[in-house]
């Protein structure tokens, strides 16, 4: 097995080195996304704290303050800058435009997977070029069987190792996307509540 991969990674030569260090980069910034974002359960006790004092007509006040105090997330700070100037006069207005800048922030990684999933499939077609060049450079000389071999061998082993790249990184991209979406709504419907005249 180590044999076959090794002999796969020397047929993608001189592009082996960059696509590797492409699939290092996703991985790492997959799960530099997957610990950045994890503040879902936060999210849920907060939703359900006011939950809560809304069905038991209470200031939910007490309960979100010590579920804040607790994290020291983004969001926690979030929530405990708005239980603070509850009830000024701007402070919906406040609120949204720190909430676009922490729904922003929730896309920690994406961009770097964005950018792995063009340039693997590019540097892919990449050596199916330099392959190409290979074949070509070959016909017509003595031997030329074993230099069209090579050629195409480079041609096709970096073209499937850019895309075999590229696919996991705009599947992982897709479901950040949809992830985000989701966050950004539950995260909106809850300062909603929170800031809303039933809960102040």
């Amino acid at each position: 097995m180590t044999e076959t991969i090794l002999r796969f990674f020397d047929a993608c030569q001189p592009f082996g080195y960059p696509l590797l260090a492409c699939s290092l980069i996703l991985v790492a910034a997959i799960i530099y996304h997957l610990l950045f974002t994890g503040n879902g359960r936060l999210l849920g006790k907060l939703q359900s704290a006011i939950s809560l004092a809304h069905e038991n007509d209470i200031d939910p006040t007490p309960a979100l303050s010590d579920c804040c105090l607790k994290d020291s997330s983004p969001l926690a700070q979030e929530v405990l800058f708005a239980l603070q100037h509850r009830g000024e006069p701007h402070i919906k207005e406040q609120m949204e435009s720190r909430l676009r800048l922490l729904i922003d922030s929730q896309r920690a990684g994406m961009a770097t997977i964005n950018v792995i999933t063009n340039i693997a499939p590019m540097l892919g077609i990449l050596g199916t070029a330099w392959g190409l060049v290979e074949i070509f450079g070959v016909f017509g000389g003595s031997g030329a069987e074993p230099g069209i071999a090579m050629g195409i061998s480079t041609a096709l082993y970096t073209t499937i190792f850019g895309l075999a790249i590229a696919v996991p990184g705009i599947i992982a991209l897709t479901c950040f996307e949809r992830g985000l979406e989701r966050r950004a709504a539950r995260i909106d419907r809850f300062f909603t509540d929170l800031l809303s005249n039933e809960s102040k």
